[in-house]
């Protein structure tokens, strides 16, 4: 496997972690609406929804990325990027849970 085609299989892991982290922040928002049914929720519940699809987009155009050959130059902040949301979406998904 050429080292371009590694960052961009990594890029589809961190993308596939975040869908993981988006669904468990998707569950826990959805939870505080039935709760409380306040618009703030509904806010919380749209955020998730939209960064999950976001996310699913990502892996197929990451395939599509890597099978049309794009080298490190793209694949690299790519990864920066999604290791930077990851962080975030942990962080919001930990501040949530408590």
């Amino acid at each position: 496997m050429s080292l371009h085609l590694s960052f961009w299989v990594v890029n589809m892991i961190v993308s596939a972690v975040s869908i993981v982290v988006l669904a468990g922040l998707l569950l826990v928002y959805s939870h505080n609406f039935r709760a409380i049914k306040s618009t703030f929720s509904v806010g919380l519940v749209l955020f998730a929804v939209l960064f999950l699809v976001q996310n699913i987009a990502a892996i197929a155009l990451y395939m599509s990325m890597a099978t049309q050959e794009y080298g490190l130059a793209v694949a690299m902040p790519m990864l920066a990027l999604n290791l930077a949301q990851l962080t975030g979406f942990s962080v919001l998904f930990w501040i949530s849970w408590q």
